[in-house]
């Protein structure tokens, strides 16, 4: 799923929600994508956190 158009779908559809319904310290500022391949998708800790977490349940429901 890295690198689709899913993906990038998933992580503006992400960064909509959490700039408007979640509190996030920091940006929601992305990382270069060679580091996306070690789970780091965002330069700020928290956003990187809360976003793998969103991602999961995303795959979750797919899977249901």
């Amino acid at each position: 799923m890295l690198y689709t158009k899913e993906f990038y779908e998933v992580m503006d559809f992400f960064e909509n929600k959490a700039s408007k319904e979640m509190y996030i310290e920091g940006s929601l500022t992305r990382e270069d994508r060679e580091q996306w391949k070690r789970q780091c998708y965002y330069t700020n800790g928290n956003a990187n956190n809360y976003f793998k977490m969103f991602l999961s349940g995303y795959q979750l429901g797919k899977i249901s």
